[in-house]
């Protein structure tokens, strides 16, 4: 299996020869994506910057988030998930976003026993926003810090393989 550099340098060539940027909201992974990007030997030239934003209120003020049916599945769905891909696009000003919400254990939202996340990629072109990928995932692990940097790595790597598939 490929390691998280491979796919962040991946990621950096492609933005780059492209000329395109990109930009992140996160929730469930409490900034990690945004570290694993900064992290990129000149991130500069193609990571705009993100936002972490827990609570619902948040959420709806700084990215855009309907509040009725993010109140009702406290934050957590994909179309949460696309709101806060297309908001970060928005406020950055970026070619594409990627997002994070999700559950690092059990909750009494959660229907799953597991950590869930929704991992949204969305794209600005001159046609508007559109929500490209919306990928729902699971692990199992129990240790807060284990699951955030496992959702982190996983939203990297879907990242990776879009933008490795094109148009």
């Amino acid at each position: 299996m490929k390691s998280i550099l491979s796919d962040l340098e991946l990621i950096k060539d492609i933005l780059v020869s492209n000329n395109q940027t990109l930009s992140v909201a996160e929730s469930v992974t409490g900034g990690n994506i945004q570290a694993l990007l900064a992290s990129v030997p000149m991130a500069i030239d193609f990571y705009q910057g993100g936002i972490t934003t827990y609570n619902i209120g948040q959420k709806v003020k700084h990215l855009g988030v309907e509040p009725i049916h993010a109140i009702k599945y406290n934050s957590v769905s994909g179309k949460v998930a696309s709101e806060l891909a297309i908001g970060a696009i928005k406020l950055f000003m970026s070619d594409f976003a990627i997002a994070v919400t999700g559950y690092v254990g059990p909750d009494e939202n959660n229907d799953s026993d597991n950590p869930i996340a929704f991992i949204s990629i969305a794209r600005h072109s001159i046609e508007g926003i559109s929500e490209v990928y919306n990928e729902k995932i699971e692990f199992e692990l129990k240790e807060r810090d284990e699951v955030q940097r496992y959702f982190a790595e996983s939203a990297i790597r879907i990242f990776g393989q879009y933008l490795s598939k094109g148009d």
